[in-house]
């Protein structure tokens, strides 16, 4: 990734007598202020019930003004201690209709951090990346929050990356400026700088900085499946999980934005629609005007720098980071999945069923074959051209208020972060029970590269020869194929669209 200058950034030696001088008051509860020095500065966090968090840390410069829409620089320096103990704002996004309003601003590339306050020896460290159809979310929403599986012996890590036309707008004027010679994939970009910042730092955290492990959800996954197959990324991560998402739809991408000149095509006619004549113009417009009525951003393939091609061709030619690779999907993935595409926003299924009307049962269901079929792909590509091992899950529990749902689109999140107290629901001892085998299963692969685990039912790596997969459900076990012939077909579907 390219960068100007260099920052001269102060010893460790300097940064930790200035933390001394300067640390804030010990919280209320009497508990010492957890403080940790990186490479920027010293940081205070706090410390609950023998998990310490770190908030809101800078891992890049703000993109803001003359650096919107380039990749992103290294974080200043500072002096002192710098506290850490408040979420950054949410990257500037359009905010749903009715929705309670929400601290969003440009300036908003930073991570979190939770780890435990005792330890022995260095522990794996787990990087989120939220979902949101590339388009909304960020790293500190309650789902996500790190203390359950820091308690389990990780060090975890949110993050924001840029969203929308702010963190994926390609455009020729801007892939002429770029000494790289492309645009767009900011918001990748964003991701694999805080994954570099994860590398160099997350040792003062008690984090091992050579067993890092990336997963996410929805955009999230899609966003790691994005980095195993980017060379930008190689060596920042050493496994990947995907939940419910990849980019292996052949068109590459729902708007089949295939390469960098359909993308710039793309760009332009909505910096037009926006009345600006050239890119100094655009930087100059306030981020709700350009958010506004903002059609749907996503990444672009063969864009030339942070994908050579598109990612299925990288997995099926054997070029992909090759790390152990753990996916899979919902069993209810449209129920909620496609309604979000036609009225973005809450909703609920009898909106669905007005929009659709008599088809929409058909069309939950193929939006579900379609994300089983890309998580699927995906297993089968790591395990046929890569050396280390892949394994599919199917997640089948849905909410018990919420059983018209199914296991929806992104479900399996409060499971997997066990932190069903995030949701209103009337959890039961079967899903607190599913939620301990997952994140156990989740922490396990991030510890050595297999979920498996004593106590656990065993999960059987994926073979396309005998394909086999763990239904993640009250009653687990190991499984074939969901809906084989339905996933025959869209076999035969893609490859004649390839």
């Amino acid at each position: 990734m390219p960068r100007t200058g260099r920052l001269a950034i102060p010893s460790v030696a300097a940064l930790a007598a200035l933390a001394f001088a300067s640390a804030p008051a010990a919280a209320q509860t009497g508990t010492p202020t957890p403080r940790v020095t990186v490479r920027e500065g010293t940081l205070a966090g706090t410390a609950e019930s023998g998990i310490r968090r770190f908030l809101g840390i800078p891992y890049a410069a703000p993109p803001v003004g003359d650096l919107r829409w380039k990749a992103p620089r290294p974080a200043a320096p500072w002096r002192g201690v710098r506290r850490a103990d408040a979420f950054g704002p949410m990257c500037a996004q359009v905010q749903f209709p009715g929705a309670p309003p929400k601290r969003m601003n440009e300036d908003c590339l930073t991570l979190n951090v939770w780890a435990p306050a005792q330890r022995r020896g260095r522990l794996p460290v787990m990087v989120w990346i939220h979902g949101g159809g590339y388009m909304f979310g960020s790293g500190s929403e309650p789902q996500f929050d790190g203390t359950a599986l820091a308690k389990k012996g990780v060090v975890l890590v949110t993050l924001n990356y840029r969203l929308g036309p702010l963190g994926f707008l390609a455009h020729p004027d801007l892939t002429s400026e770029a000494p790289y010679r492309s645009s767009g994939n900011y918001g990748i970009l964003d991701q694999i700088a805080a994954l570099r910042w994860v590398r160099r730092n997350i040792a003062a955290f008690g984090g091992d900085a050579g067993n890092i492990t990336i997963f996410g959800e929805s955009a999230g996954s899609g966003s790691v499946n994005i980095l195993q197959a980017s060379p930008l990324a190689h060596g920042l991560f050493d496994k990947a999980i995907g939940e419910s998402t990849s980019q292996f739809d052949p068109d590459g991408g729902l708007i089949g934005r295939q390469d960098r000149a359909s993308a710039e095509r793309y760009g332009a006619a909505f910096a037009a629609k926006l009345g600006a004549s050239s890119i100094a113009q655009l930087r100059k417009k306030p981020a709700d005007e350009i958010l506004r009525g903002a059609p749907f951003f996503w990444p672009t393939e063969r864009d030339g720098y942070v994908l050579p091609d598109l990612v299925y061709n990288i997995f099926a030619a054997g070029k992909q980071n090759d790390v152990p690779t753990l996916v899979g999907s919902n069993s209810d993935e449209g129920s909620t999945l496609k309604m979000k595409w036609v009225t973005p926003g809450p909703g609920n299924q009898t909106q669905y069923d007005s929009v659709y009307g008599d088809v929409a049962d058909p069309l939950r269901q193929s939006a579900t074959d379609a994300v089983q079929w890309q998580m699927r792909a995906w297993a089968q590509l790591q395990a046929r051209t890569g050396k280390s091992g892949s394994w599919l899950y199917w997640f089948d529990q849905p909410w018990p208020a919420q059983v018209e749902k199914g296991a929806f689109h992104g479900a399996e999140i409060v499971y997997v972060f066990q932190n069903l107290r995030a949701e209103s629901q009337p959890w039961t001892e079967r899903d607190r029970a599913l939620s301990d085998l997952m994140s156990s299963y989740w922490v396990n692969f991030a510890r050595r590269g297999d979920p498996n685990g004593a106590g656990l039912p065993h999960w059987p790596g994926y073979r396309a020869a005998n394909p086999q997969l763990m239904r993640l459900a009250p009653v687990p076990g190991v499984i074939g194929t969901p809906r084989e012939a339905a996933q025959r077909f869209l076999d035969a579907y893609f490859d004649a669209r390839r």
